[in-house]
């Protein structure tokens, strides 16, 4: 091995013909444009995946509890309780990492020209608000549990211009419960944009004290129990078991009602399918970047191969066996995909910092839900695309070194 090495390194891997020059920068080409384009594509795809599913979960929780259902009047309660009964059986159940209540309450928003249906949505003390503050663009959003922010509430920006409101204003709201109108005047504490214009556009938050007292309801109950749980992957699976448990409850008569429970990957499910497109479509730019790099590749090898015919039949008739001859040859032109590894890396890992930095790349909200190009990779995705790639190159590699293992010296004399 070690003399495979130190003659591959003596050869120069340009040799002494224009063709072979070009032959390996072409090469050296065709490998780092399959790189960049492999982690462009690889870090978008994740990216969008990532920033997507981020804000539909955002909205929901990973999975919750509806109202109870009653089978034999085929219908369902109005709101759910978030006792402490309930509570434990969650805990038991699933590995929660929040368990919140929420009361979403339809109702009007109405200026003295125009007024907007919207979902005013409410969470208890022990929702993080993190996607919420992310998304704000003006304004703070309120402490809902605070009494002096009783009477603010938070909107999203196609809202406030639908509306002609800004930050501060105050605007009057109409809620129907128990066949009844009821009217309450809040402030526009904050405005908010996520991208998801079908959310933004029917989507309020306020306190959710001031909604249960609009709807008449006790502090304990509310529209849905979210539950959110630390493993994404694990969501469907989690939920058939606190359903599961639920209904065994129930049978058993350990619980007075039959409660559904729903994940964010069913009411989702739209996005979700189209998020799976991507993967779809990584994998088929991949092969198409394989096949590139590989047309270039075994070009470059046969160049290589045909300029140094007379040292293969030198190297033969010295008594070098066809392995080692196909050995060297290899180890030679995996030169060329170490170079253009590292320029593929160097590029694409650069253009992806950059987009990330600078967002320079810009797309339209209402078609791709987010305003730039996303970005995320990660060292992992790097290293076992850069190892998957040589790997390739190297199989790929065997089937033209054949040629020069098949050379005999014989055949170089009339080369020659």
């Amino acid at each position: 091995m070690r003399f495979i090495l130190w003659l591959s390194g003596r050869l120069k891997l340009t040799g002494k013909s224009k063709a072979n020059a070009t032959g390996v920068a072409i090469a050296v080409t065709g490998v780092a444009l399959a790189i960049i384009i492999m982690l462009c594509t690889l870090g978008v795809a994740r990216g969008f995946k990532e920033q997507i599913t981020d804000r539909i979960m955002g909205f929901d929780g990973n999975i919750s509890i509806l109202p109870a259902y009653d089978p034999g009047a085929d219908s369902s309660a109005a709101y759910v309780r978030l006792d402490p009964d309930i509570r434990a059986h969650i805990i038991e159940s699933v590995p929660a990492t929040e368990i919140s209540l929420k009361l979403n309450q339809p109702g009007l928003l109405k200026t003295d020209s125009d007024f907007a249906g919207i979902y005013f949505v409410g969470y208890d003390t022990n929702h993080d608000y993190a996607f919420e503050r992310q998304s704000i663009i003006e304004g703070q959003l309120p402490d809902f549990s605070s009494p002096d922010d009783a009477n603010k509430i938070a909107i999203s920006r196609s809202t406030a211009l639908s509306l002609g409101l800004e930050l501060g204003d105050k605007v009057n709201a109409c809620f129907f419960a128990d066949e009844a109108v009821r009217t309450r005047r809040f402030e526009i504490a904050a405005i908010y944009e996520t991208g998801f214009s079908d959310y933004d556009k029917t989507i309020a938050f306020a306190p959710l004290a001031t909604l249960q007292r609009v709807a008449h309801i006790d502090s304990l109950s509310g529209s849905a129990i979210n539950i959110n749980i630390a493993d994404r992957q694990a969501i469907p699976e989690q939920a058939a078991r606190l359903q599961d448990r639920l209904i065994d409850l129930y049978q058993y008569g350990q619980l007075d009602d039959l409660y559904p429970v729903d994940n964010v990957r069913h009411t989702g499910a739209a996005f979700f399918n189209w998020l799976d497109l991507l993967d779809t479509n990584v994998v088929v730019i991949f092969i198409l970047m394989a096949c590139v790099a590989g047309f270039t590749l075994i070009s470059s090898m046969f160049i290589l191969i045909l300029d140094r015919i007379p040292a293969i039949g030198l190297l033969r008739s010295l008594g070098a066996t066809r392995r080692q001859i196909r050995l060297i040859f290899v180890t030679m032109a995996m030169k060329t995909v170490g170079l253009g590894i590292i320029i593929g890396n160097v590029l694409g890992l650069g253009l992806l910092l950059a987009q990330q930095r600078w967002q320079f790349l810009r797309l339209d909200p209402d078609m791709y839900y987010l305003k730039s190009v996303p970005v995320s990779i990660t060292p992992a995705d790097i290293i076992l695309l850069n190892l998957a790639t040589a790997a390739a190159a190297w199989l790929i590699l065997v089937l033209p070194s054949r040629l020069a293992a098949s050379v005999s010296p014989a055949s170089t004399l009339r080369f020659e």
